[in-house]
């Protein structure tokens, strides 16, 4: 009977812990770094099983304190980190992710999580990670940039598309490396050559600098607005019903190996 006991107790204890792991970030309960980062331990997949056919993708966006999607930084400035998940058949979405130097060390500060997001420390090294499923896969943090000579700055991500059966199978999980460099100090003064989108209360106002085509998504994912974009056009996105709120404007020029892709996160006023 104590033998029996014992047993049952144990896997009680094993099953409250992978509860647990689908709530709580990893390094919150498991003290693991599994962001694909240098020196990380296993995947997500040492611990949840993916079904086939899994379409699971993360991505994560950098923006200046002006709603600029940014691919290199300027020392010591102050940025918003969006982490990313999606998948069309996951129920919530949870992630871990860090920014590092070449070397493993820690690459600047993160600051200010954002909705179920939580800041740990794994033997060191800084992690930003989710504190609970989110039904919608964008978890924000602050992020700010490390001084000048630190060169470039790589952000890793494990991002994980959950089904919420009290299990791990049928979890799906996706790495993706994001990697900024230093701005030179003569970059500096061309940084805002592009203008950035304009929120208003009646919209969105933007005048595009190439050919190309304007989305503009809500902060879930769902795509509120699409046009193609002529060079030196204005652009009037009118105020709707789904356009309201924080907003991330993405624009695709037409000649990818001239002009990079670019993403805004604006915020139309009440």
């Amino acid at each position: 009977m104590k033998l029996r006991l014992t047993s049952f107790l144990a896997i009680g204890f094993i099953a409250s812990f992978i509860l647990m792991s689908h709530h709580n970030g990893v390094a919150e309960e498991q003290n693991k770094d599994r962001t694909g980062a240098p020196g990380s331990v296993q995947p997500c997949t040492y611990c949840h099983s993916p079904i086939g056919g899994a379409t699971t993708l993360s991505n994560i966006i950098v923006h200046d304190e002006s709603g600029n999607e940014v691919s290199e930084y300027i020392p010591e400035e102050n940025y918003s980190i969006t982490f990313m998940v999606t998948d069309a058949n996951a129920a919530a979405y949870g992630f871990q992710a860090t920014a590092v130097h070449r070397d493993g060390s820690n690459a600047g500060t993160f600051s200010n999580p954002g909705t179920n997001v939580q800041l740990e420390d794994v033997n060191g090294r800084h992690i930003v990670e989710q504190s609970d499923p989110l039904v919608y896969g964008v978890f924000t943090s602050d992020w700010t940039a490390p001084g000048a000579g630190s060169g470039d700055v790589g952000f890793y991500m494990a991002g994980l598309a959950v089904n919420l059966a009290n299990g791990n199978y049928g979890d799906s999980h996706h790495e993706t490396v994001l990697s900024i460099s230093e701005v030179s100090v003569e970059t500096v003064e061309d940084l805002d050559l592009v203008q950035i989108p304009f929120a208003t209360s009646e919209g969105i106002v933007w005048k595009a600098h190439a050919n190309g085509i304007l989305n503009v998504y809500s902060i879930d994912g769902r795509l509120n607005y699409s046009s193609t974009c002529s060079a030196g056009n204005d652009l009037n996105i009118p105020l709707s019903s789904s356009l309201s709120g924080v907003q991330l404007v993405q624009f695709t020029p037409e000649g990818l190996d001239y002009n990079s892709q670019k993403t805004w996160k604006v915020v139309i006023p009440n």
